[in-house]
């Protein structure tokens, strides 16, 4: 009887998130441009016809994807935009709930179907998730491919090559996915780190023999070093929800937003890197890798947090492990702020407007607490106490 009961709030918690994306956000997406997409599309059709893709005067803002992502959006060139968008559309759609399911499948031996349509739901309900779909972000699609590396390289039969090459075109398509392959590397999948470096050193090749090298100059210059120089204005608008962004609405001094962002960088990756190390399992070093991901990159726009996905589920899995209530009500706080999306973000104080930055700091400090605790540690719960039924009702068994 208890399961019915989360059975029947798994159902219609995703019927109403799912209709409500099916009715209202994807027509909604179908019938605008998807900016981001847009740029890629209109670079790609460029590369076809041997013009230059990061100069062209038609793009709304500058194009910040080296060329070797531009070749995975070549095919969409030769479709109309409208087709190409809602083509991109259903494959984003898709990797939402193959993302769900692999994040589900890595963790848990078994996946109740009520927590995949939960899960699904959650996703759905998160705004990270829509706008990431409505700019026509990549977002999905290459923790989609992360995510498949995983799961194939943590099977009790291997298979290195399909998931050498699912995080070599993840890291062609989002490059800032490179900084996994030191993940890969700390568990000793050197077969996974040859492979996926392999790919991406045959796709740049291929991008220097078709196209003239001048492109990979000209989008450095006119995208990368506005960005590394600090100095491009939307690092600082409220979508940046990383640790610069936070760092920028409490100084407006360019060197101590620039100091404070990279000692975020130093102290972060090495101790990521660390615990990931000395911990086994996979799961909470690649856990906490995504959300360190997110506190560091100079450029962690709102859409970015949905590779918290996979956080959110191992640390769950954890927390209804050990029973513990207080982590489990800071989970479901850090779901709230990353979830969350302030609209007229001018008329409220700064302080405020950092709040997927809040979210993915709760999520980091309780995949730091089981990282380093080397048993999970059981809480008590006594019997008919309400902390007792909760687990009960949430139990995987």
């Amino acid at each position: 009887m208890k399961k019915s009961w989360i059975k029947i709030v798994a159902v219609v918690f995703f019927l109403v998130s799912f209709i409500r994306i099916t009715a209202i956000n994807l027509p909604w997406i179908y019938s605008s441009l998807g900016p981001d997409f847009t740029q890629v599309w209109i670079s790609a059709k460029d590369l076809i016809a041997a013009r230059e893709p990061y100069l062209d005067p038609n793009l709304g803002y500058q194009n910040a994807y080296p060329p070797i992502t531009e070749i995975f959006f070549l095919p969409f060139a030769f479709l109309s935009h409208q087709m190409a968008l809602v083509l991109f559309t259903y494959i984003s759609f898709a990797s939402i709930i193959g993302s769900v399911f692999l994040s589900l499948k890595i963790v848990l031996k078994k996946v109740p179907w009520y927590y995949f349509l939960l899960f699904i739901g959650l996703s759905f309900a998160s705004f990270p998730i829509r706008f990431s779909l409505g700019m026509g972000q990549v977002n999905m699609i290459v923790l989609f491919l992360l995510l498949l590396a995983v799961y194939l390289e943590t099977k009790p039969v291997k298979n290195s090559l399909v998931a050498g090459l699912s995080i070599g075109a993840a890291i062609a398509i989002k490059p800032i996915f490179a900084f996994f392959l030191l993940l890969f590397a700390l568990k000793k999948s050197w077969k996974v780190v040859f492979i996926s470096t392999l790919m991406v050193a045959v796709l740049t090749a291929a991008s220097l023999i078709f196209w003239p090298p001048q492109i990979w100059t000209t989008w450095y210059q006119s995208a990368i070093l506005p960005m590394t120089s600090f100095t491009a204005p939307y690092l600082y608008v409220y979508q940046n929800q990383g640790a610069l962004g936070f760092i920028s609405r409490l100084s407006t001094d360019i060197n101590v937003r620039v100091i404070l962002s990279r000692a975020v960088t130093v102290i972060l990756v090495p101790i990521a890197a660390y615990l990931a190390f000395k911990k086994k399992e996979i799961n909470l070093g690649l856990s906490f890798f995504i959300i360190t991901l997110l506190l560091f990159d100079i450029t962690s726009w709102q859409h970015h947090f949905v590779w918290l996905m996979f956080p959110f589920v191992v640390l769950f899995s954890y927390i209804l492990k050990s029973k513990n209530a207080v982590l489990l009500g800071l989970l479901i706080l850090s779901y709230i702020f990353v979830s969350w999306n302030i609209k007229y973000d001018y008329i409220y104080p700064k302080i405020i407007l950092s709040n997927q930055f809040y979210g993915a700091v709760i999520l980091w400090g309780i995949n730091f607490y089981y990282l380093v605790t080397r048993q999970i540690k059981t809480t008590k719960t006594d019997k008919g106490s309400i902390k007792y039924k909760i687990f009960e009702l949430l139990n995987l068994e």
